[in-house]
């Protein structure tokens, strides 16, 4: 099978497309933001007319008043891996979530249910620079890894070390990957930044021209909590305050367009990190020459 990594609007949904149609391969999702149903075009779900006849699972099936978890993804995507394999087709994981992809080749620590109540009210009180504190004191290894403040991960790190007897780190340690490394090859899609920067930039105007605009107020009208994950995806809120008369369209696809690029630039910092053995493909040459390997691999 076959990863394909890589931030927001790096190319990677029109390369396993051109992977699959040479290899037989059908494309599995790995973003967080696509499963949803309610967000078609603020997370650039590939539409059916740019699937190009390649079959593709896991996008828009899941509610957007329902928490996906990296837990939940693992179980869907490990059954249509099977499926495809026994299909004689070639699996292509593609997407820019990277805890999925870690978790499919490292595993997933089976961490019991915790309660956050308490460590909530603690961030209510002290706020995200305390809890970030706590959680370094608590588990600095797994806290190293959250980058920026991202108060669902550092209140999960608090929380699990001190209502289990052991950090979320220790458990973590204690995986098994549900594709043993051998049976998986890995890339990077890394365009030049100020490519990958022009492309956000483009991309959300797009959005916003071709029904971002008619999704988010949809999605508004439902009156989901503002803390689940399909109302922070990266233009949602933006738009919101827009719908509210907080400030003008001009200025929320302006600021839509900068938290993209801050999270395109996280995205990258994580996934060379991370993943630093993983071929990088940073121009058209690298690509055409991962699908070549890629070919030459599949049909030996």
């Amino acid at each position: 099978m076959i990863l394909l990594a890589g931030p927001t609007a790096s190319g990677k949904s029109q390369l396993a497309i051109d992977l699959a149609k040479r290899i037989n391969g059908e494309v599995i999702n790995a973003d967080a933001l696509q499963v949803y149903s309610d967000l078609s075009v603020i997370s650039a779900r590939p539409r059916d007319n740019e699937m190009q006849g390649v079959v593709h699972h896991m996008f828009g099936h899941i509610d957007g008043g329902h928490r996906y978890s990296t837990g939940q993804w693992l179980r869907e995507a490990s059954e249509v891996i099977l499926d495809v394999l026994a299909r004689g087709r070639i699996p292509i994981v593609v997407g820019g979530t990277g805890l999925y992809f870690k978790a499919l080749t490292q595993g997933l620590a089976n961490v019991p249910a915790v309660d956050m109540a308490r460590t909530q009210e603690f961030l209510d009180k002290n706020g995200i620079a305390a809890l970030r504190e706590l959680a370094e004191s608590l588990d600095p290894i797994a806290t190293a890894r959250v980058l920026g403040n991202d108060p669902q991960r550092l209140l999960r790190i608090a929380s699990v070390a001190q209502q289990t007897g052991a950090s979320l780190s220790q458990w973590q340690a204690n995986t098994h990957p549900v594709v043993p490394r051998g049976y998986w090859h890995g890339a990077i899609l890394l365009p030049p930044r100020d490519v990958l920067y022009s492309r956000i930039n483009a991309r959300f105007e797009t959005m916003v021209q071709g029904g971002g605009l008619r999704e988010v107020k949809a999605l508004a009208a439902r009156r989901l909590p503002m803390d689940l994950p399909v109302m922070r995806a990266i233009g949602v809120k933006t738009l919101v305050q827009y719908l509210a008369g907080e400030h003008s369209l001009e200025a929320g696809i302006e600021l839509a367009k900068r938290d993209t690029r801050r999270f395109a630039k996280r995205q990258m910092t994580w996934l060379r990190g991370q993943t630093p053995d993983w071929p990088k493909l940073e121009t058209k040459s690298d690509i055409d020459r991962f699908i070549e390997q890629m070919a030459k691999q599949v049909s030996a």
